[in-house]
This record gives C-alpha cells, sequence and structure tokens, in this order.
C-alpha cells in the first residue's frame, strides 16, 4: 500500500473499518501527527481497555494499514457523527494539539521572550 497524500488525511485524519487480523471489524481512526509520526486509535469495549499505537515513520503506519486491511469510509456528516461517538478525538486533533502544534507554540514563546525580554519578567515572577 502506498500512504495517501495529506488531503486525503486532512486536518482530522480518517475513520476506517480493520477488515483483517485481530482487530477485524473494528473502527480505526488513524492520523498523521507529525512528520512521519502517527497515532491509530481502534475501538473497543470497556472492559477491553485502549487499543492505540504509535507507528513511529511513515513505512510503518503503511504496514500497519495493510496489515489490518483497512477500509476507509467516505467522509461525510455520518462519519464525523460516527467518530465523535466511538472515540470523540477529532475535537482534539489539531495543529495546537499535536506535536507540531506544541513545538510551534514552544518556539514562539522562546522566541517570543528572547525578543522582548518578557523571560526576566517571566522567570521573577515565578
Amino acid at each position: 500500500m502506498v500512504l495517501p497524500t495529506a488531503d486525503f488525511w486532512g486536518r482530522n485524519g480518517r475513520v476506517g473499518v480493520t477488515t483483517q487480523g485481530d482487530w477485524t471489524n473494528r473502527l480505526i481512526l488513524v492520523y498523521p501527527d507529525t512528520l512521519e509520526t502517527w497515532a491509530f486509535v481502534a475501538s473497543s469495549s470497556p472492559g477491553e481497555g485502549d487499543f492505540d499505537f504509535y507507528p513511529l515513520n511513515d513505512q510503518a503506519a503503511d504496514e500497519v494499514m495493510t496489515e489490518l486491511g483497512i477500509v476507509w469510509l467516505a467522509r461525510s456528516a455520518e462519519e464525523e457523527r460516527l467518530e465523535d461517538y466511538v472515540f470523540g478525538l477529532r475535537a482534539h486533533l489539531s495543529d495546537d494539539n499535536s506535536y507540531r502544534g506544541m513545538l510551534r507554540r514552544g518556539l514562539k514563546k522562546l522566541f517570543g521572550r528572547a525578543s522582548t525580554g518578557s523571560a526576566t519578567r517571566t522567570e521573577a515572577s515565578i
């Protein structure tokens, strides 16, 4: 399988159904969180605990998608409601909450302090 383009994933990842392996017939949310780092969250019952894992590169993510035989749901209002009901994660999956977003905020904060001199005031107030 070749990984789909960024347009396929959008800002919120995609929901699909696993068709192979131990997790057959489960819903799965796949989100490319940062450059070459992925989040996979499969549906589970309360007694099973969480089924989430984080492939560390594109090749590993591609292998997991192939192994699970994921069939992607079409983007629609129904798909959004299903994601909200089963996972409820999309509201938190944005640039601001991703690792990339946290890094961006940290860099802005760091360089903002350095350029304005507010680091001294912040340290003094701690």
